[in-house]
């Protein structure tokens, strides 16, 4: 039944690492790589934590943007429990070639934004750009920065992706019913990814790739709501030191992963959350065109059957008949001749 379901609904990225006493509201430091080489006629808006550079047809955006860098970055690194130690280049783009070709290598044709943790840079492209249904340039904004403080903070370690994703999804406030819906499909289909499981890596199967991506948000939304913004600071700290995940849990939580795990699963397992997909309307439309389908079959082959008992007994009444005749004709043959004679 589940699989079915399932079936239905899917039709319709360094510095040395810091301690526990990161100080988040310390300016950047002054030497920073600076930024990109960049076309002699953009423009500029400087400040303490980014500078935002853009053609002038965006400055607008760009005034926009760096007002909200000021912000934003010293806010996210207090969450993160990180030090924004270098000042963040921004470049905004308003053509595709220019956001294709002024990174230190090509971005995938889906991109919205990137981010480059070892250089502080990141890229976006303007709203113009990324067309009318495209996520609040803000909330994108957000997104790569929380990739540059974490990648600052982890300095030549590898961020795990589960933490990178989750923990940006959540500072930029993208874990939204999507995020829920694709949890709905997990528990549909294999079921969900345990936190040792994400910690390997991400799938590379899509369905499940997405999965992946939207429980790690879920996982950092319930650490804060069971055990607080510190257990995710005390956390992304371990994390950054090189302590494994189970030390790390244990060192933010006081309890031991598997218990971590169990409980956090559980309550997603343990609910109904699987039959969400059934309140979206288009599935309830699908289900209904698929029982017309079937509900036709079933009155072709009703009516088939039908048709071949009239044919079958047409052809006994049309032998009945046939025979009946017959013996009327032998019998009216025989008193004629008697008659005659």
């Amino acid at each position: 039944m589940r699989w079915l379901l399932l079936f239905l609904n899917l039709l319709i990225l360094p510095h040395t690492a810091q301690s526990a006493e990161w100080a988040a509201t310390a300016a950047p430091e002054a030497h920073t790589p600076g930024p990109p080489t960049l076309p002699d006629d953009w423009t500029s808006t400087s400040g303490i934590y980014a500078r935002v550079h853009s053609p002038r047809s965006a400055l607008r955006a760009q005034v926009r943007l760096s007002s909200h860098a000021e912000v934003a970055i010293p806010e996210i690194a207090r969450f993160l429990g990180v030090a924004a130690s270098s000042r963040i280049e921004v470049v905004l783009t308003d053509t595709v070639e220019q956001f294709r070709t002024l990174q230190p290598s090509p971005p995938p044709a889906w991109a919205d934004a990137t981010a480059w943790p070892s250089l502080s840079w990141i890229f976006l492209r303007t709203n113009d750009l990324r067309g009318g249904t495209a996520k609040d340039e803000k909330q994108v904004f957000d997104h790569e920065i929380t990739h540059v403080l974490l990648g600052q903070a982890f300095g030549q370690r590898r961020v795990p992706r589960w933490l990178q994703e989750g923990v940006s999804q959540w500072t930029a406030k993208e874990y939204t019913p999507e995020t829920t819906r694709q949890i709905a499909s997990g528990l549909l289909g294999k079921g969900l990814h345990t936190l040792e499981d994400l910690h390997q890596g991400f799938p590379a199967d899509p369905i499940s790739a997405r999965l992946a991506y939207a429980q790690s948000a879920d996982f950092i939304a319930w650490i804060v709501a069971e055990h607080g913004e510190d257990s995710v600071r005390d956390l992304i700290n371990a994390l950054s030191r090189g302590v494994s995940l189970e030390r790390a849990v244990k060192e933010s939580t006081g309890k031991p992963l598997r218990a971590i795990d169990r409980e956090w699963r559980s309550r997603l397992e343990d609910s109904w959350l699987w039959l969400q997909p059934l309140t979206v309307d288009q599935v309830w439309m699908l289900i209904g065109a698929i029982a017309l389908v079937i509900g036709f079959f079933g009155v072709r082959r009703r009516n088939r059957k039908k048709l071949a008992i009239w044919q079958q007994q047409e052809f006994l009444q049309d032998s009945m008949y046939t025979l009946l005749m017959s013996e009327t004709d032998e019998e009216t043959d025989t008193s004629s001749s008697e008659w005659v004679h």
